[in-house]
């Protein structure tokens, strides 16, 4: 059995439902489609087996208004346009008929630089256009009045449409250029002449019957019917069977059907069987007569050859009595074990064999989820499996290069490809050699880490101190959580910044990445044992480099401590933050001497001295631990140091809104009671328009003073300054 080279390599979708016009990028093998509730997982998945899959029947008749794009404002005339690029089609596949048929006369050099980044060559494409029929377009190409031009528009109807398929079509139609020059500019009262098609963008067209006859799809829904399925003529056992049936030992054929032979002479001999054939026969002869009645009989007649057998085949628990009993997640692992049991027997009879799973982790045990998601990979020679999830432990074993991220803006969705180009990034900027940062970047996306691909925005700091203390005081200062600000904060574990901030930019991943890291400039008196003068050097050589990286990337940030988190904490606000840092000393310490020594340094000693009792604290009790116990004082009076409210704003910058602003200052209100006639607290209790909050918002700025959360609403001025829209 041959093996399976050709693999759907790109996935062009403009003006499908929330997808108006973005790309999806696979590899050979297991493939994974990431992105909230809502983002356009489905669609995506829907338009691949609108394009592809035989059994997916989708034509005008099913066409709806609704899976037009909502960003067109007016649907009627534009275009919906799928269009897949296969890569890898060997010399061999191009012998055949069907994959001579996709393959391009000539490729587009320009096409596959631009468009294809990836540097694949030998592509095949197959491409969907659902537009208006030809006379519809030829009226609008005519007519020059705007009015008649609208009206005359307006007129057309989803039954005016048409399925046209093509192939070796090597155009972005994600370009808006290419779109307008195959469609016109609606907008403004122009349609393209249809006479004029252009053969070089739409490519020729194609009868896509020929090609779907080679190519395999399935869709594996999240609370498929599996046993259902299964009870049907064309299931996968049967045609595991059929592929099988010529390897079977013709004794073994024989002892069968000399088996069956018996057993329907068993059946017919039965006296009651008989009885109901001599009942037929009477009955011929009452309705017409012994002259024309043909005498029967009624005997068995199972068929002895492999194929009809095979319809009898069933599977059940070895210990139960019906595969009902199991539970959805066990009947959809045998489903896909089924499939692609039948895909590896089956291999040499398709083109491609691309199996669709929706969300795998429905009904299936954390640990389970792992390990299938893993040992599909072993499918990679005959099957390329596409999934969508919801899980971290599924983005934990997805290769990076097989990811793709869906992020939801407005009305659209766009897909973004977390390893487009970071491994040229990483020989460029980083001078990798032996390693390529994409491999560096999965080996680092454990469990814990791999949450920075589901997040809005992404905090990353050095250290446990800032992983467990950010948050903490984030919550009872503002009295929002980052999980509620749709921020993950991700402790990279070391300084190594340059390396997982490289995925965040407009290239790859377009959400906001705050780096949170110290500038280690050296406090402490320079004949303390505290004092390393090379951690100064190594905190502005780590400036340097992150500027130099990042400082022309619009979605990377850095955010500096001037010394380092606990000396930061402690100074903060002329040390306010004091009275939680003595309350560890009398924990930590128990001479009584030296517990009034370094309280006095907190509070009236000098900075360095004051900076040397917390950073002895962090040594001696670990920096995790000295944050964890420091969590368990802090209250709404704390001081948040200035750098993190700006990462956090920076960070959250694109889901800030009234709502979530409006929760802040409620909490603020409620827990700092300045006044006694506080009537700005009677009207945040009555607030329910969007315009009644952002007037208790405007409020509240005026008359409070400069706490927290006003310090924060300084930085959202900066990062979200249009929050209030």
């Amino acid at each position: 059995m041959g093996e399976l080279a050709l693999f759907l390599n790109y996935l062009q979708i403009v003006n499908y439902k929330n997808l108006s016009s973005t790309c999806f990028s696979f590899t050979e093998g297991v493939n994974t489609v990431i992105g909230e509730n809502d983002s356009g997982k489905s669609n995506a998945m829907t338009a691949l087996r609108i394009l592809l899959d035989d059994t997916y029947y989708y034509n005008t008749k099913r066409l709806k208004e609704n899976d037009f794009s909502d960003l067109l404002g007016n649907w009627k005339g534009h275009w919906i346009i799928l269009s897949a690029v296969f890569g890898k089609i060997t010399s061999e596949d191009k012998k055949t008929e069907v994959c001579a048929g996709i393959v391009p006369e000539r490729e587009d050099e320009a096409f596959l630089k631009s468009y294809i980044k990836s540097g694949a060559d030998n592509i095949g494409i197959i491409s969907l256009f659902i537009r208006p029929q030809k006379q519809v377009r030829k009226k609008l190409s005519e007519i020059t009045d705007m009015v008649e031009f609208e009206n005359e528009r307006n007129k057309i109807k989803l039954s005016d449409y048409e399925f046209y398929y093509t192939s070796r079509s090597q155009a972005d139609f994600t370009d808006t250029a290419v779109y307008k020059r195959i469609v016109g500019d609606l907008e403004n009262g122009e349609c393209s002449d249809p006479d004029e098609d252009d053969d070089k963008i739409l490519g020729c067209k194609l009868n896509i019957a020929d090609v779907q006859d080679h190519i395999s799809v399935v869709f594996i829904d999240a609370l498929r019917d599996v046993a259902n399925e299964l009870g049907k003529p064309k299931n996968p056992i049967r045609r595991i069977i059929e592929s099988v049936e010529s390897l079977i030992k013709e004794s073994e054929i024989n002892a069968i059907k000399s088996e069956i032979v018996k057993l329907n002479k068993s059946i017919s001999e039965v006296d009651q069987v008989k009885l109901v054939g001599q009942k037929i026969n009477m009955k011929l002869l009452d309705m017409i007569g012994m002259v024309y009645s043909p005498e029967i009989i009624l005997e068995s007649g199972l068929k002895d050859d492999i194929n009809s057998l095979s319809r009898y085949l069933f599977m059940k628990p070895s210990k139960q009595n019906d595969i009902d009993s199991l539970g959805l997640g066990h009947l959809n692992m045998i489903y896909m074990a089924l499939k692609i049991v039948e895909y590896e027997v089956n291999r040499t009879r398709e083109l491609i064999n691309i199996m669709i799973i929706e969300e795998p982790e429905a009904h299936i045990h954390t640990h389970i989820q792992r390990t299938l998601f893993d040992k599909l990979k072993v499918t990679k020679d005959y099957t390329q499996i596409i999934t969508t999830t919801h899980s971290t432990h599924l983005a934990e074993v997805s290769e990076i290069r097989n990811v793709n991220i869906l992020k939801s803006i407005g009305n659209k969705s766009i897909s973004m490809q977390p390893s487009h180009g970071l491994d040229e990034f990483g020989k460029k900027n980083l001078q990798l050699k032996n390693l390529t940062l994409s491999d560096c970047v999965e080996r680092y996306l454990d469990s814990k880490r791999s949450v920075l691909l589901f997040s809005k925005g992404v905090i990353l700091v050095e250290g446990d101190g800032e992983e467990i203390l950010i948050p903490n005081i984030i919550k009872i200062a503002l009295g929002v959580s980052l999980d509620e600000l749709g921020i993950g904060l991700v402790n990279v574990g070391s300084v190594a910044f340059e390396y997982i901030a490289s995925l965040f930019g407009e290239e790859r991943i377009q959400r906001s990445c705050a780096i949170v890291t110290d500038e280690d400039v050296q406090i402490v008196e320079a004949k303390s044992k505290l004092y390393k003068a090379e951690a100064e050097s190594r905190g502005k050589s780590r400036q340097n480099k992150l500027k130099t990286l990042y400082d022309r990337n619009l979605w990377v940030e850095s955010f500096y401590a001037p010394h380092t988190l606990e000396v930061d904490f402690a100074l903060a606000n002329e040390r306010v933050n004091s009275d939680y840092i003595s309350k560890i000393i009398d924990l930590n310490y128990v001479d009584l001497n030296t517990i009034k020594k370094h309280k006095k340094n907190l509070k009236e000693g000098t900075d360095a001295a004051c900076a040397e009792t917390v950073l002895m604290l962090a040594r001696d009790m670990g920096k995790g631990w000295y944050a964890t116990t420091l969590s368990n004082y802090i209250d709404v009076t704390v001081s948040v140091p200035q750098y993190i409210l700006k990462a956090v704003a920076f960070a959250s910058r694109e889901v800030i809104s009234i709502d979530i602003l409006f929760k802040m200052v409620e909490y603020s209100i409620s827990k700092h009671q300045e006044r006694d006639d506080n009537d700005l607290e009677m009207k945040i209790k009555k607030a329910i328009t969007q315009e009644e909050k952002r007037d208790c918002i405007k409020q509240f700025r005026k008359e409070y003073k400069e706490n927290v959360v006003i310090k924060f609403l300084k930085e959202v001025d900066r990062y979200c300054m249009d929050w209030c829209k």
